[in-house]
């Protein structure tokens, strides 16, 4: 089975490659607009060629899509250009990722905590709950998954991080510690109110990860 992380990469990776060269033999002028018209047009035909795997079609399409209700505001280039920033730092084509550790987790709940957030691992999640958080923004974990998710100090199962409040700066704080977020729900999930994102061992996600501001 095709790796996702790896064939991400190399869609937006062949598509800049392409839109470069068109660029360096005077095919092509570097215009926000232009750019914009190349990428969805290697877009469609990516999507009819099938070139890619399938674990990548459903944001072709989704690019697709976008392309033809926004134009020129679907920034395509801009996305590409972010997945292969955010990929390229996490999970090199030609390197190894970096396991996810329980220290780094440990670490991670306690600066979330100095930045003001109300940090809750004291519950086992099985059916669903209501945390009474004192701040605006909250950050749980279920108290089962920080056991069982772990094989000594690796992370070996995918893990839930439960989110309610300021989601971009969860987003951009767990980044820079070295987690790839995988959303799978705004706010409706085991935890009320709060969002569901997922984190894997070595990074390794089965879809494309949020990717924050800075990238």
């Amino acid at each position: 089975m095709m790796q996702y992380s790896q064939e991400i990469q190399r869609v937006v990776n062949t598509a800049l490659s392409e839109l470069k060269q068109q660029h360096q033999n005077g095919k092509l002028a570097n215009t926000p607009i232009t750019n914009t018209h190349f990428i969805a047009r290697w877009v469609t035909k990516s999507i009819k060629s099938q070139q890619f795997d399938r674990c990548v079609k459903d944001d072709l399409v989704r690019w697709q899509k976008a392309s033809r209700s926004k134009g020129s505001a679907s920034e395509l280039l801009a996305t590409f250009e972010r997945i292969a920033k955010l990929y390229q730092t996490f999970l090199p084509v030609d390197g190894e990722p970096k396991p996810v550790k329980d220290a780094d987790i440990e670490a991670f709940m306690d600066h979330m905590e100095n930045k003001g957030w109300e940090v809750v691992n004291e519950f086992e999640l099985t059916e669903k709950t209501q945390i009474f958080a004192d701040q605006a923004n909250s950050f749980v974990l279920c108290a089962k998954q920080c056991d069982d998710c772990f094989d000594g100090e690796w992370l070996v199962k995918p893990m839930s991080f439960y989110v309610r409040g300021n989601h971009a700066e969860f987003i951009t704080e767990a980044t820079e510690h070295g987690f790839l977020l995988h959303k799978q729900t705004d706010y409706k999930s085991i935890v009320k109110y709060h969002g569901e994102y997922l984190i894997y061992p070595n990074n390794v996600g089965l879809k494309l990860a949020e990717i924050p501001f800075n990238y």
